[in-house]
């Protein structure tokens, strides 16, 4: 069978279930964008900006547990892509990374924007090297079949990530001789982890009299599994920040996140006395474990289950290592403690007290009716108002830390964060990606006013393709996480974090969707029922707080070990009150 390249290519693409293609055009991407003309099942996805499309793919991928695409022409459009590229590596998301790259007959001569490495010219593949688990060059219509089999391949097995093919301008216009049994799909191989070191973590297990379940990112798709294991021992169960809803935090074994940002309940139980601790899909990073408090330690052994093993052992000694997909290990687990027969491990009482008297989602502040808003009072009443099932999308910066603190996830694999390169403005793209994976129910995507301005116009996408996500910004006119460390270890010095926020509402508008405002407490309920019902892409404008901040000990001690220098005898005495409510 003989096709040009670039059909091979969307005939590929059709095969392994893409659905969109994130991009923006150029010459030299022609080629493939007028093959997608002729398929009805995959839609190309104009952006305003390349980034914003390798955030959408990422959303995408992230929601779907599918391979998102996104796409960008020679120099430019490939740079471009970088930052979201970065951050789906980082966060371990499948995407296919398509770029352009000039004509074979004209590398080294300085075609437009050639980027082979030639002369004074980038290099796209040494570019995405870094930062994708595979990069290679096409330069043949013969080679596209076998890098698009290993791209997807690598993007979707072990650990998964982003992969990327650059593929030279005559390489999409060129004639291929294809064996049609090669266009195939290519699925993620699932692995379980060696008998033999199930059953040394079931007997383990055993012998606790105060084990933990900590559920991190690689959980994500175990959440019953994470569940059962839970209730059939009545384990507590903490997550990470990007596990956050990996067990429904309204569930009476949840204790929320651990972390920086986490639950003084969570914080608590996981730095005091636990003997075993059955870490899921946890890397043990700076701010899951307060900068790796040996509290964390679990006094008789460590059972860690990772797809990884870069990641066993690399901050905590291990007792056990379970090297497999999450959900086939611990329905191994299962399977092994069952046949032991069953025992109650954990201590429900001790999880109820603590949450009692720890002010578990119940901070006074979350009712509070102060003008302006309050950060915790508006995470209080979207829960409220949102349905269960909503996704949700947060962006980076102190929108994050209230939605990990304040906003109560009860609908598993439904909160979704790029936390590791913490890019701002992933959100406000990455939900409108995760909208068109998720058609049938709602996203949103709350967000700080700083990182709406550095993506906000892929709001006129979603207008372009009636994506109706609904975008929540805690405006309070500065970079609040920058400003929250200048005033706390820069002596209230301010410099380059406050900023004059345009009228989002005309703003959205302007763009052609919904534009919206909340400035009290008691309006957010209504506004945020308007904003559901209208079925468009919709900003609402939410007026908080400027002088609410988060807890701020744990950032500070952070960033103070970053600089290497040791805070004051005042910044410590500060810190103090924060310390002791996470103890």
């Amino acid at each position: 069978m003989k096709m040009k390249g670039s059909d091979l290519l969307v005939k590929l693409l059709e095969e392994n279930d893409v659905t969109h293609v994130f991009g923006v055009p150029g010459g030299h991407l022609l080629k493939f964008y007028d093959s997608l003309t002729d398929t009805d099942e995959i839609i190309p996805i104009l952006t305003k900006h390349e980034s914003g499309a390798s955030f959408m793919a990422t959303g995408f991928a992230q929601v779907s547990n599918e391979l998102g695409v996104c796409a960008g022409t020679v120099g430019p459009g490939a740079t471009n892509l970088i930052t979201g590229v970065a951050s789906a590596y980082m966060d371990s998301t499948p995407v296919l990374v398509l770029t352009a790259q000039v004509g074979s007959s004209t590398v080294g001569k300085g075609g437009l924007q050639e980027a082979t490495g030639e002369g004074r010219t980038p290099n796209h593949v040494e570019l995405f090297d870094g930062i994708t688990k595979y990069s290679t060059l096409v330069s043949s219509g013969s080679g596209i079949d076998r890098a698009f089999r290993n791209a997807v391949v690598e993007a979707k097995n072990g650990r998964p990530g982003p992969s990327h093919l650059d593929i030279t301008a005559d390489t999409f216009a060129a004639e291929v001789e294809i064996d049609s049994s090669k266009v195939r799909k290519f699925e993620r191989i699932h692995s379980g982890a060696l008998a033999e070191e199930i059953a040394e973590a079931a007997e383990l297990l055993l012998t606790s009299e105060n084990p933990g379940i900590l559920a991190g990112s690689g959980a994500v798709g175990a959440s019953e599994a994470v569940r059962e294991l839970a209730e059939s021992y009545k384990i507590p169960v903490g997550t990470t920040l990007k596990g956050k809803g990996i067990i429904p935090e309204d569930h009476e074994l949840s204790v929320g996140c651990v972390g920086l940002y986490g639950t003084n309940v969570a914080n608590k139980i996981f730095r005091d006395g636990i003997d075993v601790l059955l870490a899921v899909g946890v890397s043990f990073s700076e701010f899951t474990t307060h900068a790796w408090d040996p509290d964390f330690r679990p006094e008789k052994g460590l059972i860690q289950v990772d797809i990884d093993p870069w990641e066993m052992g690399k901050n905590y000694d291990v007792a056990v290592e379970l090297l497999g997909d999450a959900e086939i290990v611990l329905d191994q687990v299962l399977q092994e403690l069952g046949e032991r027969g069953t025992k109650t491990l954990g201590n429900p009482e001790r999880i109820a007290t603590e949450k009692a008297k720890r002010d578990y989602y119940s901070d006074p502040k979350m009712a509070s009716t102060d003008v302006p808003i309050k950060p915790q009072r508006l995470m209080k009443s979207l829960r409220d108002s949102l349905p269960e099932d909503t996704i949700l999308f947060t962006d980076i910066g102190n929108n994050l830390t209230w939605m990990e603190s304040f906003f109560q996830v009860t609908t598993p694999n439904s909160y979704f964060l790029s936390p590791s390169l913490a890019s701002m403005g992933y959100g406000v793209a990455a939900s409108i990606g995760g909208q068109l994976a998720a058609p049938d129910r709602q996203v949103v995507c709350v967000c700080g006013d700083g990182g709406f301005q550095m993506q906000g116009m892929e709001i006129v996408t979603a207008v372009n393709y009636d994506i109706p996500v609904k975008w929540f910004i805690m405006n309070n006119s500065t970079l609040g996480m920058i400003r929250d460390t200048q005033d706390q270890l820069f002596g209230g010095k301010r410099i380059a974090s406050d900023f004059v926020n345009p009228d989002f509402v005309q703003l959205a508008e302007a763009m052609g969707a919904v534009g919206l405002r909340i400035e009290r407490p008691e309006e957010i309920a209504e506004v945020t029922e308007a904003a559901l019902n209208n079925k468009r892409p919709t900003v609402v404008d939410v007026h908080i707080d400027p002088d609410e901040a988060p807890s701020f000990d744990a950032r500070a001690e952070a960033m103070i070990r970053a600089w290497g220098v040791k805070p004051s005898v005042y910044q410590k005495l500060k810190m103090i009150p924060e310390v002791m409510k996470r103890r």
